[in-house]
């Protein structure tokens, strides 16, 4: 009777080796798919962070000709307007701008001094 109980503790303790193994090897498993789980959640998050950067650098470029097709179009426009404003009254820009010489003229000239 004591053989068998010792032939049965010894027969238990192989099996609890053996399912201790077991679980050893499935819980490695277990955290090799959820390794593989977070890296495809995380290559996923990835790519959609990188579509959402490229859409925004889109956007922006887009804007930025934009404003900067506005800001010539206006540019243009005041420039025709100075010019039509000075076709229509020539001596008035031409005294304007002698005026606005003799000025900087004096300045200059007093600062000198």
């Amino acid at each position: 009777m004591a053989m068998t109980t010792d032939e049965t503790r010894s027969g238990e303790i192989d099996k609890i080796k053996s399912d201790l193994q077991q679980l050893r090897d499935d819980l490695g498993k277990l955290l090799g798919h959820i390794g593989s789980y977070g890296k495809g959640k995380l290559g996923g998050t990835r790519e959609k962070v990188g579509a959402a950067v490229e859409d925004w650098q889109e956007r922006a470029h887009d804007r930025f000709q934009g404003t900067g097709q506005q800001v010539t179009e206006r540019s243009r426009q005041a420039l025709d307007a100075s010019r039509d404003a000075v076709q229509q009254k020539p001596l008035t820009y031409i005294v304007a701008a002698f005026v606005a010489g003799m000025i900087l003229a004096s300045l200059f000239e007093w600062k000198r001094s």
